[in-house]
């Protein structure tokens, strides 16, 4: 799962044109806290708190970043119609 996180964030900050820099600030934890949990090699996860600000800043869903959904959208539908 780490790789995937790291895969899913470093997606969506590219996609959203965000820098480590800007995510970090965005966040409120120090750089080097960013640049640990997008290193592909550290076996370093975010906890619940940094999941979800990162994902309301590249306006996907924590979910996604966690790779525990292949919906990256912020809203599903609670309830699916036939």
């Amino acid at each position: 799962m780490a790789l995937c996180w790291s895969d899913e964030c470093c997606a969506a900050m590219a996609n959203g044109h965000v820098t480590q820099a800007e995510l970090s600030r965005s966040i409120g934890v120090d750089r080097s806290t960013v640049s640990q949990l997008l290193d592909p090699d550290a076996l370093r996860l975010p906890n619940a708190q940094v999941a979800a600000e990162c994902a309301n800043v590249l306006g996907v869903s924590a979910d996604w970043l966690l790779g525990l959904s292949d919906d990256a959208s912020l809203l599903r539908p609670l309830l699916r119609h036939p």
